[in-house]
């Protein structure tokens, strides 16, 4: 605390710290008056005490909270101090070449333990998915120095397609309990909510759309992401095309290419997104990963389109017994690993009724909400891995925010597992994985003599 005061004082922030505060709450709406009003008196009461040099340890929290909110989550990380990864009151495009969460000085790793996926020797089984907090070198970077080994770069594609409009991303503070496993959700999450990083209760909402930049941009990128991991880490890209019948099929496989083209050893085919907007009808479109015969085409014409030696991943949205039971016995000759599940598709509320992201009433449950539907999912999917005798890898995730959550997917039968609601809300989760499963977590390979 000190530190962050010395800071902000020589900064000459002080001051105008709960004006900024406010700034960033009411960004995208305005929180009732009775509590709008007691967020300021906390502020204000928090830059009286820092002025005085009065504040404690016990004011941290709410520092945090303040800081980040006012767009000052750099100072925060600058000092060590936990706070959410991705800057959601930034813009897409500046998030892309700044992580705000802390960078430890020295990866986390599990001594010379290694683990088997995708057909390479890793550290530690944790990873990020496909998600925004691996759009590019620099997150690549971060997140690779806090211990994450299976990384999976945010989903191209073959044009450049622009986010949806502002906010993104939201926490979903009132979901502090996992939902039944695929459960139709009713959310009420506002743009000012907070919860405290590391709770393990975390969950969010996102909207994004699935945006990316041009394959000039990405490729580039890319090349140079695969440069800053270590050997004993993959970076797995994540692509997605677009149209219907073979045009979706050959745009899907024109991107999978590119891909590899710039040095992508495991290509996954983005299957489950469900919060891509849809030009033609009101909503969103349903996640590939339903049509059994769409996604068998697909996934049979990247294989064609790919080399032998280039890893192929699938990534599945949550799908009940039926589904997947009709699904995954066609994949499983032609792939080299499962992924899933993606968020849930969940109606999105402000408190006031109006849509937390205006325009768009449905959008990505992820986090704790989510968690029974990531266990039931691994579950059945490890099931009808060894009923089908054909392996393949699985990559777990869905509601990891802690040690006992990695551990209880990992449990299952999953290869690796990646969080994405729980790396956004506490950038140490890796380091915490590593720390209390790393000397104890089976199937790690032999150390090399």
């Amino acid at each position: 605390m000190g530190r962050l005061r010395d800071d902000l004082v020589g900064r000459g922030l002080v001051d105008g710290l709960p004006e900024a505060f406010l700034a960033g709450i009411t960004r995208f709406a305005r929180p009732p008056q009775p509590e709008l009003d007691a967020l300021a008196a906390a502020a204000r009461g928090l830059a009286a005490r820092l002025a005085a040099g009065d504040a404690g340890d016990d004011d941290l929290p709410l520092l945090t909270r303040v800081l980040f909110s006012a767009g000052h989550g750099g100072l925060l990380a600058d000092a060590g101090v936990p706070t959410p990864a991705y800057d959601v009151l930034g813009s897409y495009r500046d998030n892309l070449t700044t992580p705000v969460g802390p960078r430890l000085r020295e990866r986390p790793r599990a001594g010379d333990r290694r683990w088997r996926v995708l057909g390479r020797d890793v550290g530690f089984p944790i990873g990020v998915p496909a998600c925004v907090l691996n759009g590019g070198e620099e997150w690549v970077r971060h997140n690779a120095r806090n211990g994450y080994s299976v990384l999976t770069y945010k989903t191209v594609r073959s044009r450049a397609h622009e986010p949806n409009t502002q906010p993104n991303w939201v926490f979903a503070a009132r979901e502090t309990q996992s939902l039944p496993p695929g459960a139709a959700a009713e959310v009420t999450a506002d743009p000012w909510d907070w919860v405290e990083p590391g709770s393990p209760d975390v969950s969010t909402v996102n909207s994004f759309g699935v945006p990316s930049l041009t394959p000039e941009e990405w490729m580039a990128d890319l090349e140079r992401s695969l440069a800053t991991i270590d050997d004993d880490q993959l970076l797995v890209v994540s692509v997605m095309g677009e149209g219907n019948g073979t045009g979706l099929v050959d745009d899907f496989a024109a991107t999978a290419r590119l891909a590899e083209e710039s040095g992508a050893s495991v290509v996954e085919l983005n299957l489950s997104c469900p919060n891509t907007l849809n030009p033609s009808a009101s909503g969103v479109k349903p996640p590939l990963c339903l049509d059994a015969d769409a996604s068998v085409a697909v996934v049979e014409g990247v294989r064609r389109a790919l080399d032998d030696r280039t890893g192929l991943v699938a990534k599945l949205s949550w799908l009940d017994e039926a589904a997947l039971a009709a699904l995954v016995p066609r994949l499983a000759p032609l792939v080299d690993g499962v992924a899933g599940i993606n968020t849930l598709q969940s109606r999105v509320r402000r408190s006031d009724g109006e849509p937390t992201f205006p325009g768009r009433g449905l959008a990505g449950l992820s986090g704790a909400a989510v968690r029974d539907s990531a266990l039931d999912f691994t579950r059945r999917l490890v099931a009808l891995r060894e009923a089908g005798g054909r392996h393949f890898d699985v990559l777990a995730m869905g509601g990891v925010t802690d040690p006992a959550s990695f551990k209880a997917l990992f449990a299952l039968g999953a290869d690796a597992v990646q969080s994405a609601s729980g790396a956004f809300a506490n950038p140490f989760l890796a380091r915490d994985c590593v720390a209390a499963l790393g000397e104890t977590l089976p199937c790690a390979l032999e150390p090399a003599r």
